[in-house]
């Protein structure tokens, strides 16, 4: 198996019978024979329909079969896959459109309504993909009621609104005539920057994180291995890692388009899930459901957080639930950015650090640096920018080269490094801690503050459900920690809770660190891989 290929041909590399199951979806299974067939099949029809190599299809699905076929099927025609929010507003979807130009779009059946008028002026072909296609009868049946009682709005298709079904019925020969070094996908992302990217990622970079993130967790092939797939792929973390390496490396997904911790806890039991990649919310969740307490562990081979850091709390609870429960693993942490097609370091059951984000995964380098760019010496009182170095590595940011050479830098070597924006340090055994974003840290009386520390401090506070640190100012213009909570159930924010918080963080912190103001929240903004959105966060009022 070589990363010098399209993902297309990556994915055939693992030898399987027409009968394996490939993807269970609401209790149907898809076989591999079905699922390879579907995307011949669709490949033949976008290629009959004019999509030549170097356009793109914009895929704006959640996690469905539809969503998987599509895109390798994109990629068989040497185009682009074009992967959108299923969710995204109208206004968002317009300007991805307006400036990725895709030739066709897929959507969701249950999301057309909302994007009708958007698509309305354009010339794009719209594929229809029913949340029900791949589902047992059973749910079919469920969903369609449950439309009839909603009063759905009913798809007027025609030549430009078609069905997915009618693009996989007949097929033909399409030859592949693109390669390792030819783009294959388009994410959208905040990017290192914090403002909104198109990442240019090619086969080669796709391919070459599941061949290092496999092997750095020492699977050799993953045949026995039953995936849980709600991670979207519109996001690195769930297109290269719980998608594209799974599959290519022989494992079953289960795939869920939304997650809720007591349906995913059924599944779990009821398809023998052994490894999870999931977010840090989704982790917390299945924690506080009662039917994970009863939940027999025994089989969990891997289970990887990202997205978000990992706070103590929830990883320690975690680990001593499932090992109470027989699980001989441990809830190991990840870090990466699209722009490295997700990960870059990761703890795993034998080489793992608490509190860290692990060793880099094979074929990574990773340097912690200062603003001049010097390498810096290891240990905690040497922290500076992390720089990442990957075969991975995305092309540039589309239509963006200002921005593309100021997070890309080329070494003495000539080889290149992404330049983070993100504050850690490395220790001498080689793992890497992370501190915050650099844009994040905040100077009190020349002292460096990390939000992000007194967000795991304040995080272990039984009373709290979410937190988030940022910078404020007194009357005077002076800087303080402005710190917003959310209590859980059954807690009312008064000044004894104020005080204790005050107490808690007096006793872990620095007095630097110590929030100048408290703030309850009802809620706190959150991201789309439900991480708190503190830029949003910057922007609240004070008050509720």
């Amino acid at each position: 198996m070589t990363a010098h290929m399209t993902m297309y041909e990556f994915l055939k590399c693992e030898p399987r019978e027409p009968d394996d199951t490939m993807i269970v979806y609401f209790g149907k299974k898809t076989k591999y024979g079905s699922f390879m067939g579907n995307i011949d099949n669709l490949a033949h029809y976008l290629r009959k329909n004019s999509v030549r190599v170097g356009d793109n299809v914009a895929v704006c699905l959640p996690n469905i079969p539809h969503a998987a076929i599509a895109f390798y099927a994109v990629n068989k025609c040497g185009a682009v896959g074009n992967m959108i929010h299923p969710m995204i507003s109208e206004y968002g979807l317009f300007n991805i459109i307006k400036k990725t130009k895709p030739k066709f779009i897929f959507l969701a059946d249950i999301f057309y309504d909302k994007y009708k008028a958007v698509l309305s002026d354009t010339d794009i072909t719209v594929i229809i993909c029913r949340m029900a296609g791949y589902a047992s009868a059973l749910i079919k049946l469920g969903i369609a009621y449950k439309a009839m009682k909603e009063k759905t709005p009913r798809v007027r298709y025609g030549a430009r609104v078609v069905r997915f079904s009618s693009t996989v019925r007949r097929g033909g020969e399409v030859r592949i005539t693109t390669g390792g070094r030819d783009v294959a996908a388009y994410l959208h992302s905040g990017g290192t920057t914090g403002e909104s990217k198109t990442i240019v990622l090619t086969n080669y970079a796709l391919n070459v994180i599941a061949i290092n993130a496999l092997t750095t967790f020492d699977f050799g092939h993953m045949r026995n291995e039953v995936a849980f797939m709600v991670l979207p792929l519109f996001h690195g973390y769930g297109l290269a890692i719980n998608m594209h390496a799974y599959l290519s490396f022989g494992a079953k997904l289960v795939m869920v388009p939304k997650f809720a911790a007591k349906g995913a806890v059924r599944i779990i039991r009821r398809y023998g899930v052994t490894t999870i990649t999931g977010v840090p919310t989704m982790y917390e969740k299945l924690l506080s459901a009662p039917s994970f307490k009863r939940l027999n562990c025994k089989k969990f081979r891997l289970l990887i957080c990202g997205g978000d850091n990992l706070k103590d709390a929830l990883r320690t609870a975690f680990d001593e639930q499932i090992a109470s429960r027989g699980s001989k693993v441990k809830l190991v942490e990840g870090y990466g950015l699209t722009e490295v097609s997700s990960a870059a370091t990761a703890n795993t059951n034998f080489n793992y650090r608490a509190g860290s984000i692990g060793k880099p995964l094979n074929g990574v380098r990773v340097k912690i640096v200062d603003e001049n760019l010097n390498e810096l010496p290891r240990g905690e009182e040497h922290y500076g920018e992390i720089l990442i170095s990957s075969q991975s590595l995305m092309e540039h940011y589309y239509d963006d080269p200002i921005t593309t050479a100021e997070v890309v830098v080329a070494d003495e070597n000539g080889v290149r490094w992404l330049k983070t924006g993100d504050c850690g340090y490395k220790d001498e055994d080689g793992y890497i801690f992370f501190k915050d974003r650099i844009k994040r840290m905040i100077i009190i009386a020349g002292y460096n503050v990390f939000p992000s520390e007194i967000e795991n401090v304040v995080a272990l506070m039984p009373e709290i459900n979410m937190c988030c640190a940022v910078e404020g100012k007194t009357k005077e213009n002076k800087t303080l920690i402005k710190l917003f909570v959310v209590l859980n159930e059954g807690y009312k924010y008064n000044l004894t809770m104020e005080n204790k918080i005050i107490q808690t963080c007096e006793q872990n912190l620095s007095k630097y660190a110590v929030p100048g103001k408290i703030i309850e929240k009802k809620s706190l903004p959150v991201t789309q891989v439900g991480k708190v959105n503190y830029r949003q966060v910057m922007q609240m009022e004070d008050e509720e």
